[in-house]
């Protein structure tokens, strides 16, 4: 990522805004998968959750994961859509997230209040080795519910 930002949008809702360059297209010789964990005290201590992304080949990760979620997302960035056919690879480019927030209606009623943290990872397939990663934190509240 070039460059990310958060900002408050409104008195409940807080948005992501960012650029990034992807310097190569990458297909299955790269797998993509994220992780969650949660801290019920916002203490720090995160605990490893079973929901979860699981890696796969970043070109089966596109036709599955990311078709199934893009709607939530692309009225946001200028990421590419992928259409039933899929696409792969992933084109290598510049782009941008502007005032991108998560629809709390897709968020299921039995995950739980608290902090958490999500941990998306980019390895190559051959080496194993960890290409890319960052994390997201988020505190998940139902007050407004």
């Amino acid at each position: 990522m070039d460059s990310v930002r958060v900002r408050k949008f409104n008195r409940t809702m807080s948005v992501l805004n960012g650029t990034g360059t992807l310097l190569i297209d990458l297909d299955n010789k790269y797998e993509y998968g994220f992780s969650f964990a949660r801290s019920a005290l916002g203490n720090n201590q995160y605990n490893a959750y079973p929901m979860k992304l699981a890696s796969k080949p970043i070109c089966e990760f596109m036709q599955t994961y990311y078709r199934e979620y893009q709607h939530m997302f692309l009225k946001f960035t200028n990421l590419p859509y992928i259409p039933d056919e899929g696409l792969c690879p992933f084109p290598k480019g510049n782009y941008w997230v502007k005032d991108a927030f998560v629809d709390s209606s897709v968020i299921p009623i039995v995950v739980p209040e608290g902090y958490w943290k999500a941990t998306p990872e980019l390895r190559s397939i051959e080496t194993g080795e960890l290409i890319a990663t960052g994390a997201f934190y988020v505190k998940l509240t139902k007050e407004y519910v």
